[in-house]
């Protein structure tokens, strides 16, 4: 049986989101990579096991954060960071390597950032559904490039949905209510004009 996957996307014409790389990997105990500054977001969710992420914010000291099963990790654009497997408990994990003009906005709703690297799920299924996403992609090598990127959007809004440190989006001026029950499309568009605060 393989211990790892791993796949380069094949096309570059894709502006607000695109895919680089993707795979997973059960690591031997201790395996690690980095130091390493990447050029693109790598996102990282735990399968099981145990690891070690060592990251640093804007060339300062770096911090270590311990995960484990059903937590990620993102690495961000120009960032040193090592990771390593746990000497008892080695992680499985599966990694998306991704980027695009939308792609810090989506990462930032989700409240992941350098200096808030670790995702966790608001609860375990919610989690699993975004681990499922990622690894259908890391399956689906032979997909069309169109296909893994329905998917990269997918992935990006579970994770935004299941994040404990996800940020609601509210735009300038606008209030957000959520509505309980279905009204008509007529009815809720004039009542969001009259609720529209004025500059």
């Amino acid at each position: 049986m393989d211990d790892y996957s791993f796949s380069l996307f094949p096309n570059e014409n894709f502006m607000d989101l695109r895919l680089y790389q993707y795979g997973w990997e059960q690591c031997a105990p201790l395996h690690s990579f980095g130091p390493f500054v990447r050029n693109h977001y790598l996102f990282h969710y735990v399968i099981s096991g145990r690891g070690l992420l060592s990251a640093s914010v804007g060339g300062g000291a770096a911090q270590d954060y311990h995960l484990e099963a059903n937590q990620g990790f993102l690495i961000c654009p120009g960032e040193v960071n090592t990771y390593s497997a746990h000497r008892t408990q080695p992680w499985k994990y599966v990694w998306l390597e991704f980027d695009g003009l939308q792609a810090p906005e989506y990462l930032e709703r989700a409240g992941l950032n350098n200096a808030q690297p670790i995702y966790r799920p608001r609860t375990s299924s919610q989690g699993e559904e975004v681990r499922d996403e990622m690894l259908y992609i890391a399956r689906s090598a032979d997909a069309s490039p169109l296909h893994l990127i329905g998917h990269l959007y997918l992935f990006l809004d579970g994770l935004i949905r299941s994040s404990a440190t996800r940020r609601e989006a509210v735009l300038p001026g606008w209030t957000v209510t959520r509505i309980s029950s279905v009204i008509p499309m007529r009815r809720a568009s004039s009542s969001i004009r009259r609720s529209r605060a004025l500059p």
